[in-house]
């Protein structure tokens, strides 16, 4: 199974347990300043996977999908989980300075901001459907400004844009290293050559130039002819 689809099935399993426990899981389970001082470590990851309400786990479902399977097509499931948890994580410990040290934050947005941001750079030309064919790379963009622009005229301190900029960033950084290193081997994969038979050759023992073996007409001492 796709590392994306368990991702939304772990998120969406957790709100659905949040809802037998709503009176604690926030504060148990959301990133706070003055909880991680606390020694509430464990909050840099449960924070991820607990949603104040069905509109906002939705809309962060959607983007997981479409950003998340279109990073793991190209980068493989390994490298969307890294960096899905290691820039949810270190997003927030970045945007500290931006919020009330008693201030709890929740959502998986921020991590999802890092794979909007991996797939500027690796996936944006990528279209969806879902997203009415758009280029992945133009709605990416639309998301960073809108993100801008909020962070500058929205005082209501509801929603932490700072920490889906710093992410977005952390994505872009994780995007360019990935994209010198190349595709990941299930990306190769799907464009390895083919033996007569149609098995597919193991990268290892692929035959990196033409065949030079003397073909059937020659090892019977004739020579095929130039016949158009």
């Amino acid at each position: 199974m796709r590392a994306t689809y368990c991702l939304i099935i772990a998120e969406t399993a957790a709100y659905l347990v949040s809802l037998l426990y709503s009176s604690i899981v926030i504060d148990d389970l959301g990133f706070s300043a003055s909880g991680l001082l606390h020694g509430q470590i464990w909050t840099l990851v449960t924070y991820m996977f607990v949603h104040v309400d069905l509109y906002q786990l939705a809309f962060n479902m959607f983007f997981l999908y479409v950003f998340g399977i279109a990073l793991e097509d190209r980068s493989g499931a390994k490298k969307t989980l890294v960096l899905f948890f290691a820039a949810g994580a270190l997003s927030l410990i970045l945007g500290i300075p931006f919020y009330p040290a008693d201030t709890r934050i929740v959502g998986s947005s921020i991590a999802v901001s890092a794979l909007v941001g991996a797939d500027v750079v690796l996936a944006p030309n990528r279209k969806s459907p879902l997203l009415l064919f758009a280029p992945l790379g133009l709605v990416a963009t639309t998301y960073l400004i809108f993100n801008v622009f909020m962070s500058v005229y929205d005082q209501s301190g509801g929603i932490a844009y700072q920490s889906h900029i710093i992410g977005f960033f952390i994505g872009v950084i994780f995007g360019l290293v990935w994209m010198k290193q190349g595709p990941s081997v299930r990306h190769q994969d799907d464009n390895r050559r083919t033996e007569p038979g149609g098995k597919r050759m193991p990268y290892l023992i692929r035959r990196p130039f033409p065949d030079l073996r003397p073909s059937k007409a020659r090892s019977l001492g004739r020579h095929p002819s130039n016949r158009t």
